[in-house]
């Protein structure tokens, strides 16, 4: 729905019409109040509903792709993004010990052989 180019949800617009119809017959000294608080929400509801039904609240979910060179592409990611672990995992791996080269070592101490 789209009035004054501003897009609102149906579904927010209803509620609040609702609500303000319920506070113009139960309490009507309250609607000059209500009404203006009513109108200032339709926008930030609206926008809360529209993301909500765009997925974009949260759910991602994982689409087939459409193409075989779609497929190729995210096989490939898949194989760059392995190898990306596996050199991190051997960047960060704790270095294994040098040997101490024997000139090093106190004249007592002798490497075993």
């Amino acid at each position: 729905m789209r009035v004054l180019g501003v897009c609102l949800n149906w579904k927010v617009v209803g509620a609040l019409a609702v609500a303000a119809l319920a506070v113009l017959v139960l309490a009507p000294g309250l609607s000059a109040s209500v009404l203006p608080v009513l109108l200032v929400l339709a926008c930030p509801l609206s926008m809360v509903f529209m993301m909500r039904g765009m997925g974009s609240a949260g759910s991602h979910t994982v689409r087939a792709p459409a193409t075989v060179a779609e497929a190729e592409r995210d096989a490939t990611i898949a194989r760059l993004e392995a190898e990306v672990v596996a050199l991190r995992a051997e960047r960060f791996a704790p270095a294994p010990s040098a040997p101490v080269p024997e000139q090093w070592l106190p004249s007592e101490l002798t490497l075993p052989t």
